[in-house]
């Protein structure tokens, strides 16, 4: 693929095939060599992190309803309190990703990654969102949609 011709839509477009790629390929490695959520908290840079630099105004204020987050796949992910719409949370994920306060837990001895965690490293490690692993790539599915839609609605 060649070079950018609109970095901000362009980066999100790739990253977001870039992890389905990899989800197509994953049969072919053996479980201890399957990166799926290695491969998708690095790519969090690329969807919260890198856009909120450009793009915060194209982030919806959607409100995070128990509905809402159903219909998005976040089901039985949990919101940290204060964080009221879909901008709060991308806010509140962006600077957790990028001072790396993330936590992933195991919900037994097996040390499969059951929960990711987010936490705010400027309010006493609040929870900023726990997200069911298997849950996660549903959210960045929907946010990285929206605000593709939203830049483009607004670009234009």
């Amino acid at each position: 693929m060649g070079n950018y011709h609109d970095l901000e839509s362009e980066f999100i477009e790739r990253t977001m095939r870039l992890i389905s790629q990899y989800y197509e390929t994953l049969d072919r490695y053996v479980f201890e060599e399957q990166y799926n959520y290695t491969l998708t908290i690095n790519c969090l840079l690329g969807l919260i992190v890198m856009p909120k630099e450009r793009v915060m105004p194209y982030i919806p204020t959607i409100r995070l309803t128990t509905e809402f987050r159903k219909e998005i796949g976040m089901e039985h992910s949990e919101i940290g309190t204060g964080i009221v719409t879909l901008r709060d949370l991308v806010k509140g994920l962006r600077h957790s990703v990028a001072h790396f306060a993330i936590n992933v837990i195991s919900e037994d001895d097996r040390n499969l990654i059951d929960w990711i965690e987010f936490k705010d490293t400027q309010n006493n490690d609040l929870l900023i969102a726990r997200f069911k692993s298997s849950e996660l790539q549903a959210f960045l599915k929907y946010y990285s949609g929206c605000l593709l839609e939203n830049l483009e609605r607004n670009r234009n």
